[in-house]
């Protein structure tokens, strides 16, 4: 992720990276998932119109690893290339889950949120807890 080109493109605005990095947390899982299940099926037009959708969100928002990978799945679709196709998945894969893990940090998903809300609450009521005296 080229974080400050991600902030140059939204104009320096901390609230526009949030809502582009949640939009493309969003919209990138369900590409990946498409372009595995694309993979699978030998789908080349879905793996080719996928990857490109895909590709050009990873570079909006400056992931750039996520674009280069993306970029080589589009030429293998175009090529039908199975084996490189298979091959380069789990790469895929884990750098969209460091990208994932990245985006957290900025924007943390609904799920995320409410688990350090919480943990949050657990702490406070064994802090509470431990002063009563029990």
């Amino acid at each position: 992720m080229d974080f400050m080109a991600l902030l140059g493109r939204c104009l320096g605005n901390f609230k526009m990276v949030e809502k582009v990095l949640a939009t493309f947390r969003d919209t990138g899982w369900s590409d990946l998932c498409q372009l595995e299940e694309a993979v699978n099926l030998s789908n080349f037009q879905a793996i080719e119109e996928v990857s490109h959708r895909f590709k050009g969100a990873a570079s909006n928002v400056s992931a750039t690893g996520l674009r280069e990978l993306l970029a080589r799945v589009e030429q293998f679709g175009r090529e039908q290339n199975c084996a490189e196709l298979t091959a380069i998945l789990p790469q895929l894969r884990s750098e969209w889950e460091d990208f994932r893990r990245y985006a957290e940090v900025f924007v943390p998903s609904p799920k995320t949120a409410a688990n350090d809300l919480i943990a949050r609450s657990l702490d406070s009521s064994e802090a509470r807890h431990a002063c009563i005296g029990c």
